[in-house]
């Protein structure tokens, strides 16, 4: 708009100087008095192409690596140790999940509302949160570790180890996001190119050597994560001390984080309780055969984290700047996207994923091949629950995201082990599905409640700040 008002004037002025002269269009007229401003215009929408685009190369390579990863660990250690490896891994899914409630989630939908040195002082305040975070959940895993390998013999060398994995993987993904959050897509970019090939080459010289174990698995996991922390240290710009901003920050992101935590544990519970029944039911095999074929939909987690990355700080923004109306807006073209993108998931896997299965990982993948066609149907819910919950937090109204979570993890609760010790796996897939739709319902009626967020706003002032004063 500015670019078009400028051109504009221009071509007014030259009007006025020149009135019994040949005239010649504003468009020609304005490109010969104002190249500069031209060029700029178009630099400024090649830089608001470029963002999108490296945030959409980063989840691209890190979903395809983590893919790698798992094929790698899968063949390499065989499906029981492999399973072994998953069930360390659940505990640190655990303190993701926390840290994305407590942390990630606040900073990314309110610190794009702040601005100069009132943001650097924003997210020193952030960086203290995060490294207090991550004391408490690396030494809670390490205690956790060291009461499961009691029970679990195939536990007892990875205690060390996967607490030292959580502790540099939990850092590297606060960095990333928070340079998301900075709208640093290049940095990120590249400290996750960094991690994904060391991690991958370290793991791949490991099993060539004939060394590939869970623990040492775990090290190389460690050691690639903190190499790429300290780039991404290197790269986090400039930041600001105000310590009478910590109380007053601190209480906002708990404002922001309180149900967000709670939703966090829940959707944990939803997300992996099968996994933990299946290990106590069926043993480490079993559990590493799901795992695997769950990889194959994991490979999708670029759509999943583009949106998790992509989505709040366009939400909070538009919210910020044009209210009820534009945040409408954004929510519709991201419900647009998820709907497409999942219902073709589901199309793909349908018709190819059994095959790809068996392709990846032999023959020992054949009695769980099947689970891949139902499991495809959680990927579209997922999604648009994802969005649904992205409103709601440029809102900074959380609440209705940990209730939807809430119905979903207490019906996979309850449900989970007396359908798998009915039905087996097949009882485990159908109380996944369903727990997935519940929350899915249950986020839909809540945004219903609220005017205009799904329903086309009627047209009115600018309120987004005012609203998020006064949410909940």
């Amino acid at each position: 708009m500015a670019g078009g008002g400028s051109m504009t004037f221009s071509a007014g002025k030259m009007g006025g100087h020149f009135g019994r002269a040949r005239r010649e269009p504003a468009s020609v007229a304005s490109d010969q008095r104002s190249p500069g401003k031209v060029s700029e215009g178009k630099w400024a929408r090649l830089r608001a192409m470029r963002d999108p685009a490296l945030s959409f190369t980063d989840q691209a390579l890190s979903s395809a690596c983590n893919f790698l990863t798992t094929i790698l660990l899968a063949r390499a250690l065989g499906l029981e140790a492999f399973g072994v490896y998953t069930m360390v891994w659940l505990a640190l899914y655990l303190a993701m999940s926390l840290q994305l409630g407590l942390i990630v989630s606040p900073m990314m939908s309110i610190g794009t509302k702040e601005q100069g040195a009132e943001a650097e002082a924003y997210y020193t305040v952030v960086f203290l949160h995060q490294a207090g975070y991550v004391v408490v959940a690396t030494a809670a895993i390490f205690a956790a570790l060291v009461l499961a390998a009691g029970a679990d013999s195939g536990l007892a060398g990875a205690a060390l180890p996967g607490a030292m994995a959580a502790a540099s993987y939990l850092t590297q993904d606060f960095l990333r996001r928070y340079l998301f959050a900075r709208r640093r897509p290049a940095g990120i970019l590249l400290i996750d190119a960094i991690n994904q090939i060391l991690k991958l080459g370290a793991l791949a010289a490991l099993w060539q050597a004939g060394m590939i174990s869970v623990a040492n698995a775990l090290w190389a996991v460690a050691g690639a994560a903190t190499v790429s922390t300290l780039c991404g240290l290197s790269m986090s710009g400039p930041l600001l001390w105000r310590r009478e901003l910590l109380i007053s920050v601190t209480a906002r992101q708990w404002r922001s984080a309180r149900w967000l935590v709670l939703t966090g544990s829940v959707q944990w519970v939803l997300s992996y309780s099968g996994l933990l029944v299946t290990a106590g039911l069926f043993g480490p095999k079993v559990l590493g055969a799901l795992r695997a074929a769950q990889s194959l939909l994991a490979v999708l987690n670029v759509v999943r984290e583009a949106l998790e990355n992509i989505v709040p700080p366009m939400a909070g923004k538009a919210f910020a700047e044009g209210g009820m109306q534009a945040l409408h807006r954004t929510l519709g073209r991201a419900m647009l996207f998820a709907g497409l993108t999942g219902g073709a998931t589901v199309l793909g896997l349908g018709l190819f994923g059994p095959w790809l299965l068996h392709q990846l990982y032999g023959g020992e993948i054949l009695e769980c091949d099947w689970v891949i066609i139902w499991y495809a149907f959680t990927f579209p819910m997922a999604l648009t629950s994802l969005v649904l919950g992205c409103a709601f937090r440029a809102l900074e109204r959380t609440r209705p995201v940990f209730i939807a979570s809430l119905v979903g993890g207490c019906f996979s609760l309850l449900a989970v082990y007396p359908a798998a010790a009915t039905f087996g796996v097949a009882g485990l897939i159908a109380v996944t599905l369903l727990s997935e739709l519940a929350a899915l319902v249950v986020l839909t009626m809540l945004a219903l409640r609220i005017p205009g967020l799904l329903a086309r706003p009627p047209a009115g002032p600018v309120g987004g700040r005012i609203m998020t004063a006064s949410s909940p």
